[in-house]
């Protein structure tokens, strides 16, 4: 009895570390990883579609952390803005990353990855735990990953259940997101390496919001279109640059 206890518990351990590699592997998550990347917003401000406000800046990712918890692994990132200033409308996209959130945390469960965009992923700094109302979330399956690796075409994934305060179109089956497409030597990756194509196909992300996002494996996010529509509101990313973490 005590083997079968201990074959089962290392058979659980092992497929929990085999899912975090899979992420891994996609996601970079060492301490040190860097991105800079380029945003472009266009607000309407009063001055109609003929004369959107404009606004562009820069911003430096670095991961400085990881933390396991009950529920999975914690990855912590700095996001500083290095050139130019966000606009003021935090509203405009539902992406703290894009409206330069000091300190994002990203929450590897299993094969899935919630981010600070649109799985908001609530952690508090002072006890290393994530926050009641997220686990609730995890728990009831109201929130869906923005990620869940590996991305292959037409692979689909999102929340079991509707988010509870507000009202959200429920595709079939509760997908919100899809791989809507590959392109090998994407010439929006810096390195011109193959991106998948992930875009929203419910209105998870926000009433009126399309996102597009082009994910390269082992760099990550490398394009993404944020589009309020019916309203001038977007914003445009594009990564510049990429630089691992020394190996140790």
């Amino acid at each position: 009895m005590r083997f079968s206890l201990w074959l089962a518990a290392f058979f659980i351990s092992a497929g929990t570390t085999s899912a975090q590699n899979t992420v891994s592997n996609w996601f970079p998550i060492h301490v040190g990883d860097k991105w800079i990347y380029e945003h472009i917003s266009r607000i309407n401000n009063g001055g109609g579609q003929t004369h959107p406000d404009v606004q562009t800046w820069k911003t430096e990712e670095i991961t400085i952390g990881s933390w396991t918890v009950p529920e999975g692994t914690v990855v912590g990132r700095q996001v500083r803005v290095i050139e130019g200033t966000p606009p003021p409308d935090a509203a405009l996209s539902p992406s703290p990353t894009l409206t330069a959130a000091p300190s994002p945390v990203y929450l590897i469960r299993g094969e899935c990855l919630y981010g600070p965009e649109y799985g908001e992923a609530g952690w508090n700094p002072l006890d290393r735990q994530l926050t009641p109302d997220f686990r609730k979330g995890l728990s009831v399956g109201w929130l869906s990953p923005d990620f869940c690796f590996p991305l292959i075409a037409h692979k689909k994934w999102g929340a079991l259940h509707g988010l509870p305060d507000w009202s959200v179109t429920r595709p079939e089956l509760a997908k919100d997101w899809e791989v809507v497409g590959t392109k090998t030597h994407d010439r929006s990756a810096p390195d011109l390496q193959e991106t998948f194509h992930v875009a929203n196909i419910s209105s998870y992300p926000g009433a009126g919001f399309t996102v597009d996002i082009w994910f390269e494996k082992g760099v990550g996010i490398v394009r993404e279109d944020d589009i309020h529509h019916g309203t001038i509101g977007e914003v445009r990313t594009r990564l510049l640059s990429f630089e691992p973490a020394p190996k140790r």
